[in-house]
């Protein structure tokens, strides 16, 4: 196994010169729950109200067109998701907010 050497950059440290070596970025949040739990707070923590509401209006809005039973099953269930993230009075303000 080839080992890799650490980014680093130079600093400056009590008036001396040092290489300090770039840590390693860790985003992965632990998540815990069954999977619509999961999902919500994903969501939640990536996306604004506004963003959720846009999402499930853009989803009601085109689910008359699916034809498919399964997919317009599924789109109908992720829409509820959405929507039960920030509940259905919040919803309709943030459209009728952003004019949707």
């Amino acid at each position: 196994m080839t080992r890799r050497k650490p980014k680093t950059y130079e600093a400056e440290m009590n008036g001396k010169k040092v290489r300090v070596t770039v840590p390693e970025r860790h985003e992965t949040v632990a998540y815990s729950g069954d999977g619509r739990q999961v999902l919500q707070d994903v969501l939640g923590d990536s996306l604004s109200p506004q963003a959720v509401a846009a999402m499930a209006n853009a989803i009601r809005v085109q689910l008359h067109s699916v034809k498919d039973a399964a997919v317009k099953r599924q789109l109908t269930w992720f829409e509820q998701q959405l929507v039960a993230m920030i509940s259905e009075e919040q919803y309709r303000r943030l459209c009728v907010e952003a004019g949707l």
